[in-house]
């Protein structure tokens, strides 16, 4: 899709402040607020506009105060989603992945004290398709981003919480 000076106006607006109205865009570009919200359908169905996001505050007082460790995981026979789908309602679950090398998954957990963090890991251990386990404490973290890349979990394994859609 050939953007229009317009919708790149719009669009560095949104990437300013994703949370602007259509009335605000409207008068920064001198249009009308109908004319702005059809440029953002248009955009959004064309897929230049994927999602909308947030920046969150990432200081000590937003950040969750918590353990966190990695336990990176060999499998008996190459089954990650299945044991994802084991673990996926866990509410300590950060992130998982799966992961080339000798290690077949890893999973970042963050938990309230030590004594959560271990029976996440004895519950994990004990998966019948897991072969062994290394758990690797976070002590620091330096730096912790989000890439924006949109991934689905294949739809064999989306589970959903508290009626909230899988992605």
């Amino acid at each position: 899709m050939k953007l229009s000076p317009t919708d790149r106006m719009i669009l560095e607006l949104l990437r300013e402040n994703g949370r602007r109205s259509m009335t605000e865009i409207a008068a920064l570009v001198g249009l009308s607020r109908p004319t702005v919200a059809h440029h953002v359908d248009k955009l959004v169905r064309e897929n230049v506009i994927r999602r909308f996001t947030i920046d969150i505050e990432t200081g000590s007082q937003s950040r969750p105060s918590g353990i966190r460790a990695m336990f990176d995981v060999r499998l008996r026979r190459n089954v990650c989603g299945m044991v994802f789908s084991s673990i996926s309602h866990w509410s300590e679950l950060v992130s998982c992945w799966s992961t080339s090398g000798s290690t077949d998954m890893r999973v970042l957990v963050e938990a309230a004290d030590q004594q959560i963090l271990e029976t996440l890991r004895d519950r994990l251990a004990r998966h019948p398709e897991v072969a062994s386990l290394t758990t690797t404490m976070v002590l620091k973290t330096w730096c912790e981003r989000v890439s924006g890349i949109h991934e689905r979990t294949p739809e064999e394994y989306v589970i959903t919480r508290k009626g909230v859609p899988a992605c």
